[in-house]
């Protein structure tokens, strides 16, 4: 009977010290989480006009115009719409090894009923690992699926100072999300440098890719000013293949961003793309021209108290060349979009935004009519 004690023991002890093992093993050691929640509803009016903004971001998401264009789907059937929307939930998972290994994970959830055409469920942000090399400052080695560092606007709608995206990244005029290789190297404090090598620079999609020449890309930063109101200013070039399937049509251009704190409470965002992506059937198909930008006044008028206006726009020289036609349904077309909004931060981490927005889709004559669209929306931000 004592034997059969002291074995029963033992195993607990032994169950015990695993367990003990485990739970250290799981949560110690760098591991981290964080997130956000964005949810709101608003109205937005459509004139009689047909819309032909149609764009597609990089999770093949269709949006349409105005400030509730995401969560309304690309082609709204009424000229009146009023609606509740959840952006998404974010979850960010980190973990460290040492010093000098990370891993990263970007985890977005959402409800497919409660959004656009095309909405996921679930999508994969970013999921990458980061090695730190002892060389010069340190150079950071990053594989995987990461944002790109491209312009001024942010891909999570927490960061930003307003609610809804701008053309410029709902169409991937400039590339969003990629799935590759970067190595980034801090000069100084005032000068960096991010190269990257990615399978596309548009759609990411790897699913029946053929063309073997990867798309690459670099971004070199300007940064000055105080912690908490420091500026910055960088260039971007991209360059890639404009078809999955061919090595022989190329897509390229450059990007210019900057945000720059004139004061402790105002800041001058500003940021201009041209991209050109050449036909896949010469003489069929045309040369494809793009340019786009925004302009971000964005002013502090207290501790809890913040105001943006913002103008952004996208001109579309041809209707497509063939395979990519970032504003939609492939005609020539300008994009206006003028919003103005506030911002009020109820607690740590909980910000209260309203936003008020106006869209022009201007085709080109004979292809259509001038579209407009207005609409204001409301939605509170938590981060974790």
């Amino acid at each position: 009977m004592k034997k059969i004690l002291v074995i029963a023991l033992a195993l607990g002890l032994a169950f015990f010290a695993a367990n003990v093992n485990a739970q250290e093993k799981y949560v110690g050691g760098g591991f981290e989480m964080s997130g956000s929640i964005v949810t709101g509803m608003g109205y937005q009016y459509h004139n009689d006009k047909a819309n032909t903004e149609i764009a597609t971001d990089v999770d093949g998401v269709l949006t349409g115009p105005g400030p509730m264009g995401k969560y309304m789907g690309a082609d709204p059937s009424k000229k009146h719409y009023f609606g509740f929307f959840l952006d998404g939930v974010e979850l960010d998972i980190m973990k460290s090894f040492g010093e000098n290994v990370r891993l990263r994970a970007d985890l977005d959830f959402g409800r497919m009923n409660s959004s656009g055409a095309g909405t996921q469920a679930f999508v994969l942000e970013q999921a990458y690992a980061t090695a730190n090399i002892p060389a010069g400052n340190g150079v950071e080695f990053l594989v995987g699926r990461f944002n790109a560092p491209i312009g001024f606007e942010s891909v999570d709608v927490a960061d930003n100072d307003l609610i809804s995206q701008t053309i410029l990244i709902r169409s991937q005029i400039r590339p969003v999300g990629l799935t590759g290789a970067k190595i980034y190297y801090a000069f100084s404090d005032l000068v960096d440098l991010h190269f990257w090598a990615a399978n596309r620079i548009i759609n990411d999609d790897n699913f029946g890719r053929t063309a073997n020449m990867p798309a690459l890309g670099a971004r070199i930063g300007f940064n000055w000013g105080e912690e908490g109101t420091e500026s910055t200013f960088g260039i971007s070039p991209f360059f890639g293949p404009s078809d999955g399937s061919s090595n022989r049509h190329y897509s390229f251009g450059v990007d210019a961003d900057i945000n720059w704190w004139l004061t402790e409470s105002f800041a001058l965002g500003l940021e201009g793309i041209y991209r050109r992506d050449n036909a896949l059937v010469p003489g069929v198909d045309e040369n494809l021209n793009t340019f786009a930008g925004l302009l971000n006044l964005h002013y502090v008028f207290s501790d809890v108290w913040d105001g943006t206006l913002r103008y952004s726009m996208a001109m579309q020289r041809q209707g497509t060349n063939g395979s990519i036609d970032y504003i939609g349904a492939g005609i020539k077309q300008q994009v206006h979009e003028i919003a103005l909004g506030g911002g009020y931060a109820v607690a740590d981490g909980a910000k209260f935004k309203l936003e008020g927005r106006f869209d022009i889709v201007k085709p080109t004559s004979g292809a259509g009519e001038t579209q407009y669209v207005f609409g204001a929306v409301m939605g509170f931000v938590y981060n974790f």
